[in-house]
């Protein structure tokens, strides 16, 4: 039996449905700040997704992730101001760009790991403030740099709810791109590696390869989520790309499930959130952010979309101490 034929219908399958009909539906019962800030959460989505591709399923450590988001954000609103490009050419150009920049910091990779690779990402982080600062004919400088809403059948995405829906389509173009790319041969690769190079070099595997295309495909999905993160907001302000907003992004891998589509969804949307409920204690923000770093990684070191399958393990009287978690580190 084929394997198309052999398909059936889940209750997975039924809550992604369900899900889905609700991003579409639900906007419409609220205003413009919501519609603004679940915009938000699906950018973030996007740029956590490409983030847990690099390190949550091919092992490689980056604190310059925010980098590659300046990047696609710049590059972006540049070639729509300055060169006069649609916004729709000019976003997948703006990825590309942050790819190529993610291929060349690829390379240190292919010597360096652990620690001595996070320095060298660190470096390039540093290095990219610098740049933002010292190239004000292309970025505006340290004053910033205004960014226009798109235009889709000439017409203008002038409001938030608009606008929302054209970041859904695009954030689920990126989950069935990660989707795809963890489920083919770069994905097993991406795992092999992230185990063990040793064990992948022996079967034959090229790791050079492979890493490479690691930090390409995260920086690509930064410098989309960086170039749809710059029209939503209407301005680029060089210090939201900095260490803490990469920080940020591995908090929200970490916390909603590392090597995991559906813990970079989670992830996203519940740290989106949660400095909203915590506006009266902004103030407070990083550290309420170092603690859940600190208790997820010591409690849940799976991330939140492990605690489902642990509590069905639970209730169904398994007494196996590891969670039900898919071969990709926490569910896919």
């Amino acid at each position: 039996m084929s394997e198309q034929a052999s398909w059936k219908f889940t209750p997975t399958h039924f809550a992604l449905g369900v899900l889905l009909i609700l991003a579409i539906a639900a906007p419409l019962a609220f205003g413009s700040y919501h519609h603004y800030l679940a915009s938000l959460c699906l950018i973030n989505i996007i740029i956590a997704i490409g983030l847990n591709l690099l390190t949550g399923n091919a092992g490689q450590i980056s604190i310059c992730h925010s980098s590659f988001m300046a990047i696609g954000a710049y590059g972006t609103t540049y070639l729509v101001s300055k060169v006069g490009l649609s916004f729709w050419v000019a976003l997948p150009m703006g990825g590309i760009i942050a790819a190529m920049f993610g291929l060349a910091l690829g390379f240190p990779a292919l010597r360096l790991r652990g620690f001595y690779l996070a320095v060298v990402t660190l470096g390039f982080l540093e290095m990219s403030q610098l740049l933002i600062t010292e190239l004000p004919s292309i970025t505006g400088g340290v004053r910033g740099m205004p960014a226009s809403r798109p235009a889709l059948f000439g017409y203008t995405l002038a409001s938030d709810l608009s606008f929302y829906y054209v970041i859904l389509a695009i954030t689920l173009l990126a989950i069935w791109c990660a989707y795809s790319i963890i489920n083919s041969p770069t994905g097993r690769a991406f795992d092999a590696i992230r185990n063990s190079e040793s064990v992948a070099q022996t079967l034959a595997m090229p790791l050079s390869r492979v890493k490479l295309i690691a930090f390409m495909l995260a920086a690509f999905f930064a410098g989309i989520g960086g170039g749809l993160f710059a029209s939503l907001v209407g301005f680029i302000d060089p210090l939201e790309f900095g260490l803490w907003t990469s920080v940020r992004y591995i908090i929200i891998i970490v916390v909603g499930g590392l090597g995991s589509i559906v813990g970079s969804v989670v992830g996203a949307v519940a740290l989106t959130v949660l400095p909203e409920l915590l506006r009266d204690f902004k103030e407070y923000n990083e550290l309420v952010f170092g603690v859940l770093l600190l208790a997820f990684l010591i409690l849940i070191p799976h991330g939140l979309v492990s605690v489902v399958p642990r509590i069905r393990q639970r209730l169904s009287g398994k007494t196996n101490s590891q969670p039900a978690i898919s071969k990709h580190g926490a569910g896919v």
